[in-house]
């Protein structure tokens, strides 16, 4: 097992040589990560929805440049998106989780939402098996711009560990 080294100060910052850090609060022994949109959401056709807040995230598993997300490490991994589209937004196009580019299967969501619509959400979810580091994200098939309430979270990307 990889060790980790947690920056946080309650942690152990040099683990003696037979230590794992398993009971640090703050590391589970799994990566984990919850990104989130708040307010305004904007994606051209065929892009990425932007994802530039991060609620958590375990140190030294990812990068993130808020627009896509790379898994660094080897694992299995659940997957979880959400797109929240509120109460009368005008709106037709498919969500989908991507891995290099490429969609995964089982996660595009077709949303048709008319003026006078109910808000509606499109949720989708996987496990994904990585071998080597790869690029994730979540895109529209067409353009979407998406105004929410004050400190509404209209898109969130969340990412556990799970082997």
């Amino acid at each position: 097992m990889q060790e980790r080294h947690c920056n946080k100060n309650c942690c152990t910052q040099q683990p003696s040589q037979n230590s794992t850090q398993q009971n640090c609060p703050h590391h589970s022994g799994k990566a984990y990560a919850f990104y989130y949109q708040l307010e305004t959401l904007t994606a051209a056709a065929n892009d990425s929805i932007d994802f530039p807040l991060t609620a958590a995230e375990s140190s030294g598993d990812f990068l993130s440049d808020g627009n896509q997300i790379q898994i660094l490490n080897p694992g299995v991994y659940h997957v979880r998106y959400m797109v929240h589209i509120p109460a009368e937004t005008i709106l037709t196009t498919t969500f989908a989780l991507q891995v290099n580019r490429q969609n995964v299967a089982g996660t595009e969501r077709s949303v048709t939402q008319t003026s006078t619509a109910a808000s509606t959400s499109a949720i989708a979810e996987t496990i994904l098996t990585v071998c080597a580091p790869v690029n994730i994200r979540v895109t529209s098939t067409e353009a979407v711009s998406i105004t929410g309430a004050e400190d509404e979270v209209l898109a969130s990307l969340f990412i556990e560990q799970l082997a």
